[in-house]
């Protein structure tokens, strides 16, 4: 299952950095964006900016895995 790291980079200006990984660490995508109002407005976005990435570049991600068929032994009469 993907899962992502984030950190907030604050110099002259507070940057969220988030790099989504596979579960063997290989990194899938990674993104920052600047953000007015430092690290508390950083947080309070991580998780829609970490989304959006994973929207954005969908076709990167794994799909989710099929869930089994349903036994066909019975059914209706």
């Amino acid at each position: 299952m993907p899962s992502y790291n984030s950190a907030i980079d604050i110099q002259t200006e507070t940057i969220l950095k988030v790099t989504w990984k596979d579960d063997q660490g290989n990194i899938i995508v990674s993104g920052e964006k600047n953000v007015k109002g430092g690290a508390e407005e950083a947080a309070k976005i991580e998780h829609a900016f970490a989304e959006d990435l994973r929207r954005n570049f969908a076709d990167r991600f794994p799909p989710p895995p099929e869930p089994d068929p349903m036994p066909m032994d019975g059914g209706i009469e």
